[in-house]
């Protein structure tokens, strides 16, 4: 519960008072900014996301609820903007692009969310996708640790061979992601589970 001035600014707010969204805008913005740049990698976007989160607010001002907190409410409006904004980066190669340093962060992540029992299903679909000896490289060393001098007793083949299989099978995983945005929701719910709250 907040205290009774911060109350009675929100009943302000709510009442459509401009100081009172300029006094919460100034308490608020850079913390919603900050969480914003943790999300999408780019000061750019955390801007403008955060510029759309408080246009909501003003807009929505009548819904406020001055008993609950204005923090979580405004986290809340900017992690369902960021969420959309993915949403809308299925549909829009330009904004894919620009979003790239989190789609890269999204790659990072892959690996454990492919590989956890529950994903084998999605793994499966994945590695049925890569060429043959590629996808039984990637399994030998990504799945089950074998080591490149391993693999190469194993299969006959060289490290270099090796190296440009994974390289290969890690870039079409990237590839996966860059042009599936769903995959990389699914992996930032997985990891930003307060996205759905």
């Amino acid at each position: 519960m907040e205290n009774q001035p911060i109350q009675e600014l929100l009943e302000r707010l709510r009442d459509g008072d401009q100081r009172s969204f300029d006094s919460v805008y100034s308490d608020y913005s850079s913390h919603i900014t900050a969480h914003l740049i943790t999300l999408l990698k780019s000061r750019e976007l955390a801007q403008e996301v955060a510029q759309d989160t408080f246009i909501a607010l003003w807009e929505n001002r009548e819904s406020i609820d001055p008993e609950k907190s204005i923090k979580s409410y405004l986290f809340k409006i900017a992690t369902n903007k960021t969420y959309n904004l993915f949403k809308r980066a299925a549909h829009d190669k330009k904004l894919r692009e620009h979003m790239l340093p989190i789609l890269e962060e999204g790659h990072n992540n892959i690996d454990a969310y492919i590989q956890s029992k529950e994903n084998q299903e999605f793994l499966t679909s994945l590695l049925e996708k890569m060429p043959e000896k590629q996808r039984e490289v990637y399994r030998l060393f990504k799945i089950e640790g074998y080591s490149y001098q391993e693999i190469s007793d194993s299969l006959g083949i060289s490290h270099s061979t090796i190296n440009t299989h994974i390289s290969r099978a890690n870039q079409f995983l990237k590839t996966t992601i860059r042009d599936n945005p769903e995959i990389l929701i699914a992996l930032l719910i997985m990891y930003h589970p307060f996205l759905l709250n």
